[in-house]
């Protein structure tokens, strides 16, 4: 708990987040995944070679994508947030945002499902929308969040944010799914595998971090940006 007051306590300076909540949160989840590494090293004496530890390696896989799952669904619903808050008018959403909001009311059974566009029901039916959907996110490769950031923020390629590409972030999840569904007849993680996959997600939020930072700040129109861009 100490942890995380910490980390929160370093979230603004002079009244603006030093990043997104989401990246904070994230900084506070991922956590988890270094102390199992850490736990690792400590019980395997710093020496090479299979000790019966597979379970502390794949415990981290799975801690550091949850981390990852979560930081993508709170990013999602904060970016919209920041829209909703920014945009005056909702025919200045990014298109592909128009266009999913329109089909929602247009496919909607509720008759007056059009009726909450009304006024500033715009922005609440909006974060509404996304906050729904990234609620069915629980495989967060490029294949799911390439499609959702598209309708959701209007980003048309998310994984242009990353600089290590969308492979390597897909293996990775990958490798957590064979994980939850083998358990320890899945592939051997090693403690320098684990590793890497560590600094590649924490290196790939805090570039989406920044990325998103100037996408919103643009697409808002706006001369205040949502937040700080990580260093």
């Amino acid at each position: 708990m100490a942890d995380m007051r910490e980390a929160m306590a370093l979230t603004e300076i002079r009244g603006q987040k030093l990043a997104s909540s989401a990246f904070n949160e994230f900084r506070y989840n991922v956590h988890d995944a270094l102390r199992l590494h850490q736990a690792h090293g400590v019980l395997s004496n710093g020496t090479p070679g299979k000790k019966g530890l597979g379970h502390i390696t794949r415990s981290g896989v799975v801690m550091l994508c949850a981390a990852w799952e979560r930081y993508q669904e709170s990013i999602l619903i904060e970016g919209a947030g920041y829209l909703a808050a920014k945009i005056r008018n909702p025919n200045n959403l990014p298109l592909n945002v128009k266009k999913h909001l329109s089909a929602i009311t247009k496919t909607s059974k509720h008759e007056l499902k059009p009726m909450e566009l009304a006024g500033n029901g715009w922005r609440t039916l909006y974060v509404s929308v996304v906050t729904d959907e990234v609620g069915a996110l629980n495989t967060p490769k490029s294949e799911k969040l390439i499609p959702m950031y598209d309708r959701l923020l209007g980003i048309a390629d998310i994984s242009t944010f990353w600089s290590v590409g969308a492979q390597p972030i897909d293996d990775f999840v990958g490798t957590r799914g064979d994980i939850a569904h083998n358990g320890r007849n899945a592939h051997y993680i090693t403690a320098g595998t684990l590793y890497f996959y560590i600094d590649m997600i924490k290196n790939a939020v805090s570039e989406h971090d920044n990325a998103l930072c100037d996408y919103l700040k643009t697409a808002a129109n706006c001369a205040v940006q949502p937040w700080r861009r990580t260093a």
